[in-house]
């Protein structure tokens, strides 16, 4: 029932989100100035993540696979005139996993990203977001497979290739549990990760 209530949470939340954005960019237009929520990436990356699981003496290695999808929010927090960016990310991932068991990570991150110019080409960036996720590994830190969540932290350094394409790469710390909404164990799981990438900016 937990797990019920929370889908359909998070369901309205996007559904309001939807919403609110839609009004914002139709009163944007029709005043003339951009919209205030607008897509200006979409990129692809993949990485390394290790760690250990608390309660078992074995390495923890995850291979991230993900598309990343950025979108300008600086005129709807007073950031019109910066050069910094302030960005709304979705991030769908299937992330394989190969130690200690195999098996897959898979969910959509919803989370933030703040772009600070240190050069014409050059971006360092800090992030944060959460993952409605689904682990298909049986352990003692989560139980059985099924619902939780992946919560990350992270920076790094973005590098415009030209004016409409950019690489990225740096760390994220990772951390899975389901919140106590199952009724299994919920030990945590902590990962560091690694991660790279390619982007189309618009």
């Amino acid at each position: 029932m937990k797990y019920i209530v929370k889908v359909a949470c998070f369901v309205l939340l996007v559904l309001f989100s939807s919403a609110v954005f839609d009004d914002v960019n139709a009163a944007s237009l029709e005043s003339g100035k951009k919209p205030g929520v607008y897509l200006n990436e979409i990129g692809v990356g993949s990485g390394y993540a290790w760690g250990s699981l608390k309660r078992e003496p074995v390495h923890l290695t995850v291979y991230p696979a993900f598309v990343r999808i950025g979108f300008n929010m600086n005129s709807l927090v007073g950031m019109e005139d910066h050069q910094s960016t302030l960005q709304l990310v979705f991030e769908p991932f299937l992330n394989s996993m190969t130690d200690p068991k195999t098996g897959v990570e898979t969910g959509c991150s919803i989370g933030l990203r703040y772009l600070h110019p240190l050069s014409v080409s050059v971006a360092l960036f800090t992030e944060a977001s959460f993952a409605p996720m689904f682990l298909s590994i049986k352990s003692v830190e989560q139980g059985d497979a099924g619902f939780n969540f992946l919560d990350q932290l992270g920076a790094g350094l973005q590098y415009k290739v030209s004016e409409r394409t950019a690489i990225f790469g740096g760390y994220r710390f990772r951390h899975i549990s389901h919140a106590g909404l199952a009724d299994r164990p919920n030990g945590g799981i902590n990962s560091n990760a690694l991660v790279a990438g390619f982007s189309w900016l618009y």
